[in-house]
């Protein structure tokens, strides 16, 4: 067997040692962001939100004209009945969440919340699929109405368990900030203060969106369920939601 001999000491390596990683941009190109962001199925769903709501408050302005107003009413009719399409089997992901949450060790007050919030949502989406069903012609047209009176209940039940639950929450992450205060824990801190952030921005969207829910269950008559109102809560809950998902990506 030949020996190996050892390469002397001036002997230049057959390769050039690989370069080293290239450092990690903080900004993401936009298009690939833009990419990733329209992939996720709540990402197209909130763009629609938003365009819908657009179009209800173009509408409920009195400045918008005879001509404008059939084809903003039109636009955004088919953008709720594509809404509600999009969504289907979006049920599924409550259930999987309901699953989840059943292995964790929590208190029986934490899962009683998670339930209703979780199981409001679930039936909230499982229901809106017989609505659209029904809107768009297959079902008899005379169950719509029963159809979103129960929608509504749930999406209202659901927002409720979600509001209280995520109030919880931030409850614990202030706590945890006070901690890591007195450790002078900045970067923890800093975190902290971003999750917090998010989730007091995920309250003012279930409020908003459950300020809607209420004004389906009420069949659009009290203080509270003027049109221009409603659309602007619509229209927040969206664009705090986008914002979400953009983030997320």
């Amino acid at each position: 067997m030949a020996e190996i001999s050892e390469p002397s000491p001036n002997s230049k390596p057959s390769s050039p040692p690989p370069p080293p990683p290239p450092a990690k941009s903080r900004d993401r190109d936009f298009l690939l962001h833009l990419e990733a962001y329209l992939a996720r199925r709540d990402g197209v769903d909130k763009l629609l939100k938003i365009s819908r709501y657009a179009a209800k408050i173009a509408l409920s302005s009195p400045s918008v004209s005879k001509t404008l107003a059939p084809r903003l009413k039109s636009f955004e009719s088919s953008l709720g009945l594509s809404r509600k399409a999009f969504r289907l089997g979006k049920f599924v992901q409550d259930l999987n969440a309901l699953r989840v949450a059943g292995t964790l060790p929590s208190p029986p007050s934490d899962r009683l919340l998670t339930a209703v919030a979780y199981g409001g949502e679930g039936i909230y989406y499982f229901v809106e699929q017989f609505v659209w069903l029904s809107k768009s012609g297959l079902l008899p047209s005379y169950l719509l109405p029963r159809l979103q009176k129960i929608s509504a209940w749930a999406e209202l039940i659901g927002y409720f368990g979600s509001v209280v639950l995520k109030m919880k929450e931030m409850g614990k992450i202030r706590s945890l900030i006070e901690v890591e205060i007195e450790r002078s824990n900045f970067d923890d801190i800093e975190r902290l203060r971003g999750k917090l952030l998010l989730k007091q921005l995920s309250i003012v969207q279930d409020l908003a969106d459950g300020l809607m829910a209420l004004g389906d269950v009420r069949d659009g008559k009290g203080l509270f369920t003027t049109p221009l109102l409603m659309s602007s809560a619509g229209l927040l809950s969206a664009l705090i939601s986008t914002h979400k998902n953009w983030t997320s990506c």
